[in-house]
């Protein structure tokens, strides 16, 4: 991992993995908060995976907990595909 910005969470087998964030916002449309971030791992074409997650608060803690609205993971999945044009902007400009 570069070491950008890590952060650990708790998968469902209660085991702690350290990932890379790669960003945090909010959509006031849902009244939510959203991480995307990567665990730097590769699809079988080279390109990062990334994961995507919806953050709830219960009894004082924070739980990252899995997208089920349809208009929400479409807009969650709109916003990745602008984060990926503007890296690739920034890149071509760079060269």
């Amino acid at each position: 991992m570069r070491g950008d910005k890590l952060i650990t969470l708790i998968d469902g087998k209660n085991n702690l993995v350290e990932v890379e964030l790669i960003c945090a916002f909010e959509i006031s449309e849902f009244n939510s908060k959203y991480i995307i971030y990567t665990k730097n791992e590769r699809d079988r074409e080279g390109n990062a995976i990334i994961y995507s997650g919806k953050i709830t608060v219960k009894d004082d803690k924070k739980y990252l907990t899995a997208i089920d609205d349809e208009k929400e993971w479409n807009r969650i999945k709109e916003i990745m595909r602008e984060m990926a044009k503007y890296s690739l902007e920034v890149d071509n400009n760079d060269k």
